[in-house]
């Protein structure tokens, strides 16, 4: 036990926050209810003991007690265990280069031996690649590239790539391709919206100067899944911006759209290509003119049978977030809510389902992106589908169902609940607020090209895809 603390200071902070947010009412009742308590207090000393596990937060934060919740004691515990991994990370990729140098070695001693004129140059491209990963290595993981990629080095890989283009060598082609991606993923976060402009600029696929997609096309043509691997992760490093997004759809063309989706349906559920591939048309779907070629070349049957697919059997987690996420994009566009109308029986079929899948056991991601889906078919437009699906009926038992899921000893899973159930509140009850838990959440409603273009501007940062399974590629 001891003295009940000095709270002066802290009634004083409180006050002014209250003056700051222009809550005046709710600081007069403050202040006199701080009166009452301060002389009912007199009266009785033994309220002057409090014991030091009942000191409310606010008071231990600005008195700098050391005291920690079991909360930020099992935080601290995973930090110095995340840590500890991190370093074990970071001294296996710095024993894989030492091997890496080691083999480059044994190869430079049979250089001479070998009787193959590109044998120098893919030895040396070799070299410049491991040093730039050896930079994030020595950095401990943190993007060193304060500079973008220079005018002449964006050039000197685009004539690279054309010279094997032309020459046939698909090795160098990859080369040309991995170098280019390897600048992009090391440059840090905040320059890579201006690495891709920089792409477009210089018209790394002859897009713009030949108006034409032949080359990425051809390219993509090849059958050599490396060279496919590389060309798509590229791909999808230019489809990060709206602008890269427009630049892959040049004169509102979409013959790069189609290859992508072509070559999607052509890989093994959840390859490295495939993921690659899902993250191109994840990114291509906020601009609506791609939406009629999503839905006209199958994408909406293509994504609702992977993920039944995944109820079975197991799917990269990625494909199912971007293949969800493109599937809402689909959606709610005007264009396929009018397919929808002109298409009774198959959106029957889609609503069903969708409704299906929110019972599931299926990624938390995923079912907030199915959930959206719905949102946009729960209109008078398709009342009878709802009616027959019974729609309203199985919403309910869902939110039901999922408010009933113990979540009591895991955080993020509690976090993750209340998000769905605030998303049911907001799609689902729009009236009826008392579901809903937040104050945040918005409507539903998708950026539109314009609200994308001003977010990028303010924004800056992007997120390149990387897998770690792309090595075995």
């Amino acid at each position: 036990m001891q003295n009940l603390p000095d709270c002066a200071e802290i009634n004083k902070y409180i006050k002014e926050y209250f003056q700051y947010l222009g809550l005046n009412n709710t600081m007069d009742c403050f202040e006199a209810e701080w009166k009452q308590k301060q002389s009912n207090t007199r009266q009785s000393k033994q309220n002057n003991q409090i014991k030091n596990d009942d000191l409310p937060r606010l008071y231990l934060l600005l008195k700098s007690d050391n005291n920690k919740t079991k909360r930020e004691i099992n935080l601290e515990k995973e930090m110095k265990a995340q840590n500890k991994k991190y370093q074990q990370i970071l001294q296996a990729g710095r024993q894989i280069f030492s091997v890496s140098i080691n083999l480059l070695q044994i190869m430079h001693s049979f250089k001479e031996s070998v009787q193959n004129e590109n044998l120098h140059e893919t030895l040396e491209n070799y070299k410049i690649q491991l040093g730039k990963y050896q930079k994030i290595i020595i950095n401990e993981g943190k993007p060193e590239g304060n500079e973008l990629i220079t005018e002449t080095v964006m050039q000197d890989h685009k004539t690279k790539l054309f010279k094997n283009y032309k020459d046939n060598n698909i090795d160098g082609m990859i080369e040309a391709l991995l170098s280019l991606r390897v600048n992009a993923l090391q440059i840090a976060p905040e320059l890579r919206k201006n690495l891709v402009y920089e792409l477009i600029r210089n018209d790394i696929f002859d897009i713009e100067a030949s108006e034409k997609f032949d080359f990425l096309i051809k390219m993509l043509d090849i059958n050599n899944q490396s060279l496919k691997h590389a060309i798509t992760s590229l791909v999808s490093v230019v489809s990060s911006t709206l602008r890269g997004v427009e630049y892959l759809t040049f004169g509102n063309k979409y013959a790069v759209i189609e290859k992508i989706i072509k070559i999607l349906k052509e890989q093994e559920n959840g390859s490295v290509t495939q993921r690659f591939c899902l993250a191109i048309l994840q990114k291509c779907s906020i601009k609506e003119s791609v939406i009629p070629v999503l839905v006209e070349q199958g994408m909406i049957d293509w994504v609702v049978h992977l993920i039944k697919k995944s109820t079975n059997g197991k799917i990269h987690v990625f494909c199912l977030d971007f293949a969800s996420a493109m599937l809402a994009n689909i959606t709610h566009t005007p264009y396929t809510l009018q397919y929808f109308e002109q298409h009774p029986d198959f959106t029957c079929q889609y609503m069903e389902n969708l409704l299906k899948f929110i019972r599931d056991n299926i990624p938390v991601s995923v079912l907030m992106h199915i959930l959206i889906c719905l949102s946009y078919l729960s209109k008078d437009t398709f009342q009878q589908q709802i009616d027959y699906c019974q729609f309203v009926e199985k919403i309910s038992e869902f939110v039901e169902f999922y408010s009933q899921i113990n979540t009591s000893e895991n955080e993020a899973a509690e976090i993750d609940k209340k998000t769905v159930l605030d998303l049911c509140a907001h799609m689902f009850h729009p009236k009826d607020t008392s579901l809903d838990n937040s104050t945040t959440l918005e409507l539903n409603e998708l950026k539109t090209e314009d609200r994308i273009r001003e977010y990028e501007n303010e924004q800056g940062e992007l997120i390149f895809e990387c897998f770690q399974d792309e090595v075995s590629q």
